[in-house]
């Protein structure tokens, strides 16, 4: 039985690695300190982290998944490439599982977390730059998600954030004069729990509707 505990507890601890590799080397590519076309060499990753390779090597398969890194066997792993593509098609995934997890999750909020959501909204329209509106987007999707109850959102936010932050970048909402009456609207909706409501107009700031 002693063997067995200490076999899962190593596992624990290797996983744990592999999770901090992961998040360390996704949040670099994320905020451009890794830049695309850089190269991932497993040794040198692993010598700055203090870990062995095996963590790194595994990290960078699942920022492979996700789209962070692209590998070519027996030639490189480099930080994947920004296209069009993956910019567009990101940013219609996040407003609309946005706009998804908001329906489920206005019904269900507490008084508490309904003024939280209008808050984290004032806080979207405020954003002085688009980095910043991602940011605030990326804490209304959080608090959405926990308002919800549901596991399955959470489990899909968590596999998707350095990936929605690092496509998300240069998006906002629209630029014209339905921007100020949108966001009021929606606003109105969330505080009365109007599901409905509120996802037309979520996505309608964003040009989906």
């Amino acid at each position: 039985m002693s063997r067995k505990i200490r076999l899962m507890d190593g596992r624990r601890r290797a996983s744990a690695l592999v999770d901090e590799a992961y998040r360390s080397l996704g949040e670099a590519i994320v905020d451009g300190r890794l830049q695309p076309g850089d190269r991932l060499r497993d040794v040198e990753l692993a010598s700055l982290m203090g870990i062995s390779r095996t963590p790194v090597r595994e990290a960078l398969q699942r920022l492979e998944r996700i789209g962070l890194v692209e590998v070519a066997a027996n030639r490189y792993t480099r930080v994947a490439a920004l296209s069009d593509r993956a910019r567009t098609d990101m940013r219609e995934y996040a407003a609309h599982t946005i706009a998804g997890v908001m329906h489920v999750a206005l019904p269900r909020a507490s008084d508490d977390e309904i003024v939280e959501t209008v808050a984290l909204v004032d806080a979207l329209h405020d954003a002085p730059s688009s980095r910043s509106y991602v940011a605030a987007m990326m804490a209304l999707y959080s608090h959405l998600v926990a308002g919800s109850r549901n596991i399955v959102f959470r489990k899909a936010l968590d596999q998707t954030d350095l990936v929605l932050r690092r496509n998300l970048d240069g998006w906002s909402s629209v630029d014209d004069d339905t921007r100020e009456p949108l966001f009021r609207h929606l606003r109105e909706q969330i505080a009365r729990r109007d599901a409905n409501g509120a996802c037309w107009t979520f996505l309608t700031l964003h040009g989906f509707a």
